[in-house]
């Protein structure tokens, strides 16, 4: 399967995190299709209008968006909007005690899996994923 990461990437940026969540997708052999997201650089000098492009066909290419969304983020945001709207199965992954919109807690069908260490996060992502050949 497809999968588009979506990432904090210019405020509240983990790039561990994030290299985390791609290898955990990557080990149970689904292809990452954002991959820039766990580059160092991942686009910062890109004229917005690529960025922007970019990220939306990445969205559009995908079987299943996955996103952190433990800080807030405009960019994460429209992606998990756009993969709703492109009637993608959505994963939303939040630290426990995060404060998460209630708009993207409210998102239909989406799977919400908090978890309270990257282990838990881990664990948790792999059996969803397992899992995503059926409905959630």
């Amino acid at each position: 399967m497809k999968i588009y990461l979506a990432v904090p990437i210019i405020a509240h940026r983990q790039l561990e995190k994030a290299k985390t969540i791609a290898k955990v997708i990557r080990s149970l052999g689904h292809e990452l299709v954002s991959t820039w997201v766990i580059n160092e650089n991942p686009g910062f000098s890109l004229p917005a209008t690529n960025v922007f492009e970019r990220d939306l066909g990445g969205v559009k290419k995908s079987d299943i968006l996955v996103a952190d969304v433990s800080q807030g983020s405009h960019g994460v945001g429209m992606e998990i909007m756009a993969a709703y709207l492109y009637r993608k199965r959505i994963v939303l992954l939040y630290e426990e005690g995060a404060r998460v919109s209630h708009m993207l807690l409210g998102v239909p069908n989406a799977l919400l899996l908090s978890y309270g260490s990257l282990e838990d996060m881990e664990a948790k992502l792999r059996s969803a994923l397992r899992k995503a050949s059926s409905r959630f």
